[in-house]
């Protein structure tokens, strides 16, 4: 058993299939800054594999640079940050090579995740400027949108995650993980929204198997 934690660095594949990147309202997507928290458990299986689910507690979503530019004396309102709070349930299959100081630990498997809630913020620009600034929640009902687009998020998500780590003999562990949703979120009919992410940990077991 372990408890972990560290930096998350978001973003969308948010795309078109007639224009690209979708631009009603929002632009080409850029990395979101975040962090997480993982609670894991390593279930040996046989010599070094290992079952290894993980509940994760994460923030995924992305920045938005704005693509189109207004009409002069326009005020245009954008979503310029999205941020999603997701639980998630990562059960990678992990192989762990013993080294002099502890184990190398590497794995994949699928995951599936539940949004909690949101937040985006909501830039009004004028003449090319910004004139306010407002945040406004997330909201997973069929009537709810966020301003602006034409984009309802779908609550669940779901995809591939892949883990690299060491785990030293003193049961700190430190480790990296990527994450591909392959499940789109948007549920408009002419656009995608996949998130994915980057993850850096460092947390600690509480026991180890081979003790």
């Amino acid at each position: 058993i372990g408890f972990r934690g560290g930096y998350t660095l978001a973003d969308v594949r948010y795309k078109d299939p007639t224009i690209g990147y979708k631009n009603s309202g929002m632009g080409a997507p850029t990395r979101l800054n975040s962090w997480h928290a993982d609670f894991l458990v390593n279930i040996p299986i046989r010599g070094g594999l290992h079952l290894q689910p993980v509940l994760r507690y994460n923030t995924k979503g992305a920045h938005f640079e704005q693509t189109i530019a207004a009409p002069a004396s326009v005020f245009l309102p954008a979503a310029n940050e999205i941020r999603v709070h997701y639980l998630e349930l990562p059960v990678n299959v992990v192989y762990k090579v013993p080294l002099s100081f502890g184990k190398l630990a590497i794995g994949a498997g699928p995951y599936a995740g539940y949004g909690l809630g949101g937040e985006y913020d909501l830039a009004i620009r004028y003449n090319g400027k910004v004139v306010q600034n407002t945040s406004q929640d997330i909201s997973f009902n069929d009537q709810t949108k966020l301003i602006s687009t034409s984009t309802q998020l779908n609550r669940w998500d779901a995809g591939a995650n892949f883990t690299i780590g060491f785990e030293f003999n003193n049961l700190i562990m430190i480790g990296a993980n990527y994450s591909l949703g392959m499940t789109d979120i948007d549920k408009s009919p002419s656009s995608t929204i996949k998130k994915r992410y980057f993850g850096l940990s460092l947390g600690i077991l509480l026991n180890r198997e081979d003790y």
